[in-house]
């Protein structure tokens, strides 16, 4: 429902405002509570907090819940000061700020940044949520900033209220969580007082911060690059959120969820070392890699008809729905190594091993960044250039922590015949999809109910197809790792 909602939210703000220099300094402005988020909330502190917590409540539930209440203490004092500052910084660029550019980001920033505060604290509650074995709140909270985003669009018709909707949507988030949490064993405590375990997870806390954002630091860079050094690309920002919100779509739908769904029990099977690791991320990447191959290839072959049926309305027009067909469909090739590299890092993470995946990620920026520089400078790919970087970039950090964990002793997380027919079954999909599609054309003025009626057609060929070729093999799949308690 998130992800629909908010292709639904995107579709409103292109119809509403094209890909316009003003929509890029919004998407700019919520990139930096957006990223804040990431570090400190979903994407690392998690990470940190979440295998040391699930382990001491194994052990001890009063004393797993009085460090998540520390956390959560010294979280919101930490996150306050620094939208404070934030907020401060804006103020003098609204007053004292030169470059229009710059002014404009603030003037769309300054009114997010408490929303940093509510959404990480909500972030640690979803990690205490997701130990507790209670998913759906966690999942089911994304949905309220779409609603509220939609309501601003439809009711003031102005980017300016935007930001106050992403403020609204922190608290509303936060509430949630904390009525949910009451239902579920209760609110843990805060406190101030130091533990021996919030020490270590400190210490802990930031390279998990760098490792578990190298894709939410990579895609900042590229809306920074894009927003000041693409002159001739007026909208690049908007093109590049857009096509980057359809990749998310099944990257949240599976990387996230099964990630999500797995990493308590991956943190339990880290104590038992990393051949036991090895033989989970078997299991886990036969599931992932059947849904995010044949994802990917669709994907790419529906881009077009899918860039039309979400983007194309009002003020987001021919030019700018092509920009983005180009752009998702280089970011199709990404799909699977950034899936993939949402999975490994956990792996370290449940082991307690930050420092590992710390300097891959730096790796990974820097690569990115000097592809981004490269492409800019030399080429006229404009923000293809910059999607192109982020697909390289996320191959090789793939690559590298395969290496890493079969250095380790998981030499084996994949299974390669079922990999194989897993790319056979995939081409077939697509072979039906591309001949759908050769023979259905429609012209670039066709009927919004004849863009879909194509796309549906695709979607549901593309699915059957692979679906009865899965289904095939789901009995030999299960009996390939002994039950079918396993296989599910």
């Amino acid at each position: 429902m998130s992800r629909i909602l908010g292709l639904i939210r995107d579709r409103l703000l292109g119809a509403f405002f094209g890909a316009s220099l003003i929509l890029d300094a919004f998407f700019v402005a919520f990139a930096l509570p957006n990223m804040v988020r990431n570090l400190f909330g979903e994407g690392a502190l998690s990470s940190a907090f979440i295998p040391r917590y699930t382990q001491m409540r194994e052990n001890n539930p009063d004393e797993a819940d009085a460090f998540a209440g520390l956390v959560i203490a010294r979280l919101a004092i930490v996150l306050s000061s620094l939208a404070a500052i934030s907020m401060a910084i804006c103020g003098g660029l609204m007053l004292w700020g030169t470059h229009d550019k710059a002014v404009l980001v603030a003037i769309l920033a300054i009114a997010q940044m408490p929303y940093l505060v509510f959404i990480c604290i909500s972030a640690i509650m979803a990690g205490v949520l997701n130990a507790r074995h209670h998913f759906a709140v966690p999942a089911a909270a994304p949905v309220i900033l779409n609603i509220c985003m939609i309501a601003a669009v439809l009711l003031w018709e102005d980017v300016h209220i935007l930001p106050y909707a992403v403020l609204c949507t922190g608290f509303l988030q936060l509430l949630l969580h904390v009525v949910a949490l009451k239902a579920v064993g209760g609110v843990p405590k805060t406190s101030l007082k130091s533990t021996e375990a919030l020490k270590e997870m400190r210490s802990a806390l930031m390279p998990t911060i760098i490792a578990a954002s190298v894709y939410q630091l990579n895609a900042f860079i590229d809306a920074i690059i894009a927003y000041e050094f693409l002159e001739n690309a007026t909208g690049a920002v908007v093109i590049l959120y857009f096509a980057n919100r359809l990749l998310q779509f099944p990257l949240a739908l599976i990387a996230h969820g099964v990630g999500t769904a797995a990493y308590p029990e991956m943190s339990r099977v880290a104590m038992q070392g990393y051949e036991q690791t090895g033989g989970l991320l078997k299991t886990i990447n036969r599931l992932l890699l059947a849904l995010v191959i044949p994802a990917g290839v669709g994907l790419y072959l529906v881009a077009e008809p899918l860039v039309r049926c979400v983007y194309q309305a009002g003020a987001f027009g021919n030019d700018s729905v092509m920009r983005v067909v180009a752009v998702t469909q280089i970011y199709a090739f990404g799909l699977l190594p950034m899936a993939l590299g949402k999975i490994l890092v956990r792996s370290f993470h449940a082991h307690l091993d930050q420092r590992t995946p710390m300097f891959v990620a730096i790796s990974g920026v820097i690569l990115n960044l000097v592809l981004n520089i490269i492409f800019v400078v030399y080429t006229d790919l404009n923000e293809c250039g910059l999607a192109i970087a982020s697909v390289v970039s996320s191959l090789v950090i793939m690559l590298v922590y395969i290496a890493l964990l079969a250095k380790r002793g998981t030499h084996s997380i994949f299974e390669l015949p079922s990999l194989l027919l897993i790319v056979i079954m995939s081409a077939v999909m697509g072979a039906a999809v591309f001949a759908l599609m050769h023979y259905w054309q429609l012209d670039e003025d066709a009927s919004l109910l004849m863009r879909c009626l194509r796309l549906l057609a695709c979607v549901v060929v593309g699915c059957l197809i692979y679906g009865v070729c899965l289904l095939s093999r789901l009995k030999q799949w299960r009996r390939a790792i002994g039950s079918t308690d396993a296989a599910v």
